[in-house]
C-alpha cells in the first residue's frame, strides 16, 4: 500500500479542502493545518457542543459520520489497565470525547458525496448550530 500513500493522501487533502471551504461560516470548529505542515487527513474531524444531535441527523440522512472516540481514554473501563483509575480530569481529552465528529474521509469519495455531506452539515447548522 505504500506505493499509493502519496496519491491517497493527496485525495484526502482534496476532500478536506472541499469540506473546509464548504463549512466556512458555520458554527463547527474545523481542522487546522499549521503553516509548514502537511496534514494527511486520515480523519476529517469537526467539533460542536451538540455533536450527538448532529451525528444522529447526519446518519439518518445517510451520511456515514462517526464518533472517534466518544469516551475519553482515561474514563474507559479498565483504564489504566490494572492500576487505579485516574483521579484527575483531563479537560482536552474530555472535551474531544464530547464534541468531535468525523465526517466521511477516504480517497475514493466522490464530489457528489462530499457535496451532500457539506449540504447536510450546513442544513443542520442553520437549524440547530447556533441555538
Amino acid at each position: 500500500k505504500l506505493r499509493y500513500i502519496t496519491q491517497w493522501t493527496d485525495a484526502r487533502r482534496k476532500w478536506a479542502a472541499c469540506y473546509t471551504e464548504g463549512l466556512k461560516g458555520t458554527s463547527f470548529k474545523l481542522p487546522y493545518e499549521p503553516p509548514g505542515y502537511r496534514h494527511a487527513f486520515h480523519l476529517y474531524v469537526i467539533e460542536h457542543k451538540k455533536r450527538d444531535h448532529l451525528e444522529k441527523f447526519l446518519v439518518e440522512a445517510g451520511v456515514d459520520a462517526k464518533l472517534h472516540y466518544p469516551i475519553a481514554i482515561h474514563q474507559q473501563e479498565g483504564y489504566p489497565w490494572g492500576k487505579l483509575a485516574q483521579l484527575h480530569p483531563v479537560p482536552n481529552s474530555e472535551r474531544n470525547a464530547a464534541t468531535c465528529l468525523s465526517l466521511p474521509m477516504f480517497p475514493e469519495l466522490t464530489q457528489e458525496e462530499v457535496n451532500y455531506t457539506i449540504q447536510k452539515c450546513v442544513e443542520w447548522d442553520r437549524a440547530h448550530g447556533r441555538s
